[in-house]
């Protein structure tokens, strides 16, 4: 590995958590709604539960190679030019998820807290910060998402309980109107969003993590509070604004927000809520930075990644202002296209990763039972 260090089982639980949630908790109740209405968070609960399953598959890939990292574990199993080809693949999934990461920022901020900055500026100074972030290196980076995690669980439960009042059963109900279809398709897009993006973790799981078994532990946990926060989120979107316009919302959860009303007092705090968006968005667009920043200088085989963070967090600059053309178009690729992309490395990669390494290790021992004769 590139870069050496430790993390605690603690901090990759936290780290889990607060990136699961990332982009989902703003923009994923729209879609999900749009597909399923107001069974959109029977989605979200079924999809939970595919998660885990996912950080199971990740789990047996970690525990192939303990000691590397999934890009060298790629490399082992897959041999020197192949590995690479596929790595190259992968730095360019990493990189280019980054950069929408940042577009979504850019648009939040520029869309909700202002409108009258150019969209370049934003996005410069939210680079800068991953940027730093990355160079600082991992250990230290947890280290600061620990700090973190105290005012997301604050300003998290504040949210929650001063939006209850405002639920209506109602909007929930009927259950299963429109039958089981609905429901696999929102399934499917909430797994897209929520469930294959931890194959990053590989990258430093359990390679990493200082007691493998508790990391183990901590990646199962992390995801499934995730899972619940989320579940929460998109059935008080629900309950609240009702399935139509949650569905018609590009940011529902910031309309949400904007329900508050405790006395006629306490009103228009949505932007907690923001900050509860770019704190766990930083986090994601972080590890994806970080991830696409180390395959792509091992495919070189240079041993210092922090040279590169400045030039790749440039290009990713000018990346972000063309990925998307607008967040109607963002919201239609994460709808139609997202899945298959993600699923290529979240699903399709680890399973044939495992195949071939167990394929592999049949050939192995049936030349050493040939040569025992």
């Amino acid at each position: 590995m590139i870069e050496n260090f430790k993390i605690s089982a603690h901090q990759f639980m936290i780290l889990v958590l607060l990136f699961s949630v990332g982009t989902v908790i703003l923009h994923t109740p729209s879609p999900l709604a749009d597909l399923a209405k107001q069974d959109a968070w029977l989605a979200a609960m079924i999809g939970t539960g595919l998660g885990l399953i996912l950080v199971w598959l990740y789990i047996r890939i970690g525990r192939l190679y303990p000691h590397l990292a999934l890009n060298q574990v790629v490399e082992k199993v897959f041999g020197k030019w192949i590995g690479k080809v596929i790595n190259l693949a992968f730095f360019f999934w990493a990189y280019s998820t980054a950069a929408e990461i940042i577009f979504y920022v850019g648009d939040f901020i520029k869309t909700f807290w202002m409108p009258e900055t150019p969209l370049i500026f934003i996005n410069i100074l939210f680079v800068l910060v991953v940027v730093m972030a990355v160079r600082l290196g991992i250990e230290a980076f947890t280290r600061s998402v620990e700090v973190l995690f105290i005012p997301f669980v604050l300003l998290l439960t504040f949210l929650i309980l001063a939006i209850l009042p405002e639920a209506n059963l109602q909007n929930i109900q009927p259950v299963l109107e429109e039958g089981t279809k609905p429901i696999i398709r929102a399934t499917l897009f909430y797994v897209s969003v929520f469930s294959l993006s931890p194959v990053m973790f590989l990258m430093i799981f359990p390679s990493q993590i200082n007691q493998r078994q508790q990391g183990e532990k901590a990646f199962y946990i992390g995801t499934l509070i995730g899972g619940i926060i989320l579940i929460i989120v998109i059935l008080l979107n629900i309950l609240v604004l009702g399935p139509h316009l949650t569905a018609n919302n590009s940011a529902p959860s910031y309309a949400l927000a904007k329900k508050i009303n405790i006395g006629n007092f306490l009103m228009r705090i949505e932007a907690f809520l923001g900050a509860i968006w770019v704190i766990t968005t930083f986090i994601r667009a972080v590890m994806y930075f970080y991830v696409s920043v180390v395959v792509f200088v091992n495919l070189f085989n240079i041993k210092d990644y922090r040279a590169f963070t400045t030039p790749l967090g440039m290009i990713t600059i000018l990346l972000s202002l063309i990925v998307f053309p607008n967040v109607q178009a963002a919201g239609a690729y994460n709808k139609e296209i997202w899945l298959f992309y993600a699923a290529t490395y979240g699903l399709a990669l680890p399973l044939l990763l495992l195949g071939v390494y167990k394929i592999k290790k049949l050939i192995k021992k049936h030349q050493r039972k040939n040569q025992t004769y």
